[in-house]
């Protein structure tokens, strides 16, 4: 009669484990890119520079995994890089033809729906689509790209708000699926815009600067609506390789 108590135990234990290996402990740096169009800009990149970055993770022995795998738990070790690319610059759609799909690497694009299809130095809605279809995974990323800073909510709390509450339909009307990823426009947030982007159903929401930071996402103490990103400038490339160098797994 005592063993059904210790039997019951062990299934919550066997539970317990089979948890935290469903929610493996992986850790990810989360790469911020922009453009590609070969400009002197600090954030645009020549695509065959682009390609070689990405080539050369790979060589250090890292993953390139989905974002939203990373952050699901569905990656495993300290070796993983995830991809982003903001705002939807036209030239990420040759990014994705001659580097990104011919290198197989998981993208999320985060894109600001108000420029899509309407200006010119932008994706059209029918390239967002194909993207999509492509596997190119499609997070919010404000609508108008207005800052969502604490100052920006004091002096305009109507902006900010449409900044979280307008681009998800839209975005689900270009491309077939509501987002639930969030990027701040500039990377940076006060506590009420995360707390709006919360509140509008985003899972998980993301700020930008130039630290290096492998975030863990089974971390009890993460924000999910303050993840931090590294963005990749002209200006912090060879600290990044450095960096990636110094925490490259074993076996590279």
């Amino acid at each position: 009669m005592r063993s059904k108590p210790i039997f019951a135990l062990s299934a919550i234990v066997l539970s317990l484990i089979a948890l935290q290996d469903a929610f493996a402990e992986g850790k990810v740096l989360i790469l911020d890119y922009h453009s590609f169009l070969g400009t002197t800009s600090s954030l645009d990149w020549k695509l065959q520079d682009f390609g070689a970055q990405l080539d050369k993770m790979r060589a250090l022995g890292y993953k390139l995994v989905p974002l939203a795998d990373a952050m699901s738990g569905a990656i495993e070790g300290d070796d993983n890089i995830a991809i982003t690319i903001d705002d939807g610059n036209h030239s990420v759609w040759k990014a994705a033809e001659t580097v990104l799909l011919p290198k197989a690497v998981p993208t999320e694009l985060f894109i600001y729906p108000a420029v899509i299809g309407h200006e010119p130095h932008f994706l059209t809605r029918e390239q967002l689509v194909d993207l999509a279809h492509q596997g190119f995974a499609i997070g919010a990323h404000g609508y108008h790209h207005m800052p969502m800073s604490a100052i920006a909510w004091r002096h305009d709390r109507k902006t900010v708000t449409m900044e979280v509450t307008k681009p998800a339909d839209l975005l689900q009307f270009i491309e077939g699926a509501r987002p639930t990823l969030f990027a701040y426009p500039y990377g940076v947030a006060g506590p009420e815009a995360r707390d709006l982007v919360r509140k509008e159903g985003y899972i998980w929401a993301f700020l930008a600067s130039e630290k290096f930071v492998f975030v863990d996402p089974a971390d009890p103490a993460l924000d999910h609506w303050a993840v931090p990103r590294t963005i990749v400038y002209h200006w912090n490339k060879t600290a990044l390789f450095r960096f990636l160098e110094k925490h490259a797994p074993p076996h590279a």
